[in-house]
């Protein structure tokens, strides 16, 4: 495993195979080049580098729905009857 996706575990409290799933490693970690721990975990939290979207793909894989157990708004629909159930399990 490389330091980048060690350092993002440790500061996101997600683990190295969560954050190599997203299929983002490659484009945070160039992003990230000298990178406060702060803008990294707002990276990978939020999808968001610095008052922008680096792709689509950042913003449905952000650890925030994740963290909540939600879909991101706009990528994908609930599926019929799920009203029924109760929220997915938190992280916490």
């Amino acid at each position: 495993m490389d330091a980048f996706v060690e350092l993002s575990a440790e500061l996101t409290g997600f683990s190295a195979e969560e954050l190599t799933s997203t299929g983002l490693v490659e484009q945070y970690r160039a992003l990230a080049a000298g990178a406060s721990e702060a803008e990294i975990i707002q990276l990978w939290y939020t999808g968001e580098w610095r008052g922008t979207l680096p792709s689509s793909r950042a913003y449905a894989e952000g650890l925030a729905w994740k963290a909540v157990g939600v879909a991101p708004p706009g990528t994908r629909g609930p599926g019929f009857g799920t009203w029924e159930r109760g929220p997915g399990r938190s992280r916490a």
